[in-house]
This record gives structure tokens, C-alpha cells and sequence, in this order.
């Protein structure tokens, strides 16, 4: 009778564990998308161009149909242009928002900025204010002349011993979208004078197709966007993403910190693709990470589409799959899984558990 009870109880654990098993795409019309676990849920945010708003959900199959909430929406005609890529990251105590916007004058560009939220256990409870834009000194900008302020997909990255950086997508001296660093100081939220450190230099962030794309891919000259920071076993990375989202080969690339100086290109080895169109997705790009609800897994989510030509709309979604590591702490992200595969879900989903005491994807 004490094996049944035992045999019993271990499989209705099992058949919850499935119950809570998801499909990708987790989010439809969701793209550059990024998430957190607190308080209990999921968290997530993506690109909605108008304003910013967060879903919600215990179950990450859930967040299809999840609690939606806007947070932020500006009437400030300077700013409130294409609200993209926002993120969602825990400081020094905080929820902070970095995301990308312009004003009504197109030729003024991009710029990243900042939303100041609360200290509260979650981000979508918080009421947000603007924080300001982060753009270095005059000077030390992008473009030819150093002193383009476009940037677009900004974001955090914190390297022990080295300090707090902004890294995010910004013109090269020759006009090319390329990843950028700079120091940035969180008590003042100031940042220090933009590095490239990626430029896109190898053939798959290029693109000689027949029309899709931006005009700059059409010719070959390419792009790099997108950094997200990866930690692991003491290692370091950037995730980025090459080409463009209207091109269907639009993938993943990693940059692994070697050590030095985090400002110079030579301190980053460039790998790639590490994550590319396959099983009926395409364009597979601008990642994030997240770790699971006990902290033992980190999960790559990233924004797909099913159109075989790639498409830059509301027909890309978002996706979630597992990250694995080889024997050497480096990670491998796999293929893109099909619409037909279950997924069990992240480790401590369904527990009371929270690991979301600061910004990082680590374990």
C-alpha cells in the first residue's frame, strides 16, 4: 500500500509537470521581448510602438492571453515615436526601464532612455517616470563626426571588478549600425563616451537580397543590434542580433568578454550565428534572457517569425526555449522548436520562489 501511495504521488507530480508544459510562441505579435520572473509571475514586455506595457502570467504558457497593463505613455511629441525594445531590469534596488524612441523630426534619430520605476517586488505595479536619455558628451557620439546621438536598444550590463556599462546599438565612424559600450554611473544615470565594440563585418549580419530589408542591407553593408548580457561559470557575453528583422535570415551572434578593458573591441571575441531561422521560424532575433523561478536554468526568449521572407510587424512573436552549456561554460542555444513541441516549463514555476533580487541572468 506505502509503494502505491508513493507511485501515486509521483505521478500526479508528473501530470502537473505537463499540465504546466507550454508551445511556443508564447506571446503573438510580441517582438524584441523581454522578461523577468517576481513576485510569482512572468513579466513581460515587448515593442508596441505607441506606449509600454507589461504582461503577466504565473505559467509562462500563460502569457498569451496573460493580464496586460500600460505603464508608460508620453505625450511628449519630442520622444513618443516608435517606442521600441523596452527592458525591464532590477538596480541597485529599483526597476528601471531602458527603451528606444525618436521625435515627430525623423532626422534627429533614435536615442536610448530610461524609465525610473519603483522598489517595489514587481515591475508592473510600479508607476514609472522619465528618467532622461543616455547619450554621451558632445564629441564622443557616433557617426563620422563623433557626435551623432541616434542609438537604438539599450540595455545594462554590470562586469564584477569592472564596473556598471550601457551598451546598445549606435553608428560606426563609417554610418554602420554597430554595438556600442560606455560607462554609465547609476547613481547620477550618466554615461561616458561611446566605444564600438561589434561592427558588422562578417556575412551573415549583411544582406544582398532582392528588396527586403533596409536599403543599407540591400547594398551589403549590413548591421549589428540588440545587446543583452549573459552570465555564466565567471564567464561573460552580449547576445546581438545581425542583419535586419525584415530579413529572414536574421540571427543570433555572441560576443564573449576575454578580459581587459570592456571599452575596446579586443576584449571581445565575436562568434556566430549562434541561433538562426529553422522549423518553420524565421528571422530569429533580438534576444533576451531570463532566468527560471528557482534560479537554476537561464532561458533564451527571442522574437521569431513565419513568413519565409522575414517581416519587421506585428507578425513576429516571441519565443522561449532553455539554455544548455557545453563542458567549458560555454552556452548552446540549439534550434528554434517547433510550433509542435511541448516544453516543460522553467525549473520552480509553480512554487513559491523568487529570484529576482537584481538585474542578471546567471546562475
Amino acid at each position: 500500500m506505502r509503494s502505491f501511495k508513493v507511485l501515486s504521488v509521483i505521478g500526479l507530480l508528473a501530470q502537473v509537470n505537463r499540465s504546466l508544459g507550454f508551445y511556443n510562441p508564447i506571446r503573438k505579435g510580441a517582438a524584441d521581448p523581454a522578461m523577468v520572473w517576481a513576485d510569482g509571475n512572468y513579466h513581460l514586455t515587448y515593442t508596441s510602438a505607441t506606449h509600454i506595457q507589461i504582461t503577466k502570467s504565473p505559467t509562462i504558457g500563460g502569457l498569451n492571453k496573460g493580464e496586460t497593463k500600460t505603464v508608460w505613455r508620453d505625450s511628449d511629441t519630442t520622444r513618443n515615436i516608435a517606442i521600441w525594445a523596452p527592458e525591464m531590469h532590477r538596480i541597485n534596488g529599483k526597476w528601471i526601464i531602458f527603451y528606444s524612441s525618436r521625435g515627430m523630426n525623423e532626422k534627429e534619430g533614435f536615442r536610448t532612455r530610461f524609465l525610473r520605476g519603483c522598489d517595489g517586488p514587481n515591475p508592473s505595479d510600479c508607476t514609472y517616470t522619465f528618467g532622461g536619455d543616455l547619450v554621451a558628451p558632445e564629441g564622443q557620439r557616433g557617426g563620422p563626426s563623433k557626435n551623432n546621438a541616434h542609438s537604438i536598444d539599450g540595455s545594462y550590463l554590470k562586469i564584477p571588478g569592472k564596473g556598471e556599462y550601457h551598451v546598445f546599438s549606435m553608428l560606426d565612424e563609417n554610418g554602420l549600425e554597430s554595438i556600442g559600450i560606455a560607462t554609465l554611473d547609476t547613481s547620477k544615470w550618466k554615461v561616458g563616451g561611446w566605444n564600438v565594440i561589434c561592427r558588422p563585418d562578417q556575412p551573415w549580419e549583411k544582406f544582398d537580397g532582392d528588396g527586403a530589408g533596409s536599403k543599407a542591407l540591400r547594398t551589403g553593408k549590413g548591421l549589428v543590434e540588440g545587446p543583452y548580457a549573459l552570465y555564466h561559470g565567471n564567464k561573460v557575453w552580449l547576445s546581438y542580433s545581425g542583419s535586419d528583422c525584415s530579413a529572414p535570415q536574421y540571427a543570433l551572434g555572441l560576443l564573449h568578454y576575454n578580459g581587459g578593458d570592456p571599452l575596446k573591441a579586443s576584449s571581445w571575441d565575436k562568434t556566430g550565428p549562434v541561433l538562426s531561422s529553422a522549423n518553420g521560424h524565421y528571422g530569429t532575433g533580438h534576444n533576451s534572457f531570463f532566468s527560471s523561478p528557482d534560479g537554476t536554468e537561464i532561458w533564451n526568449l527571442f522574437h521569431a517569425t513565419s513568413n519565409p521572407k522575414g517581416h519587421c510587424g506585428v507578425n513576429r512573436y516571441t519565443m522561449a526555449q532553455k539554455l544548455t552549456f557545453d563542458a567549458q561554460n560555454n552556452p548552446i542555444f540549439g534550434k528554434p522548436l517547433s510550433i509542435e513541441t511541448e516544453i516543460a516549463p522553467p525549473s520552480g514555476q509553480g512554487k513559491k520562489v523568487d529570484n529576482s533580487t537584481e538585474s542578471s541572468s546567471s546562475q
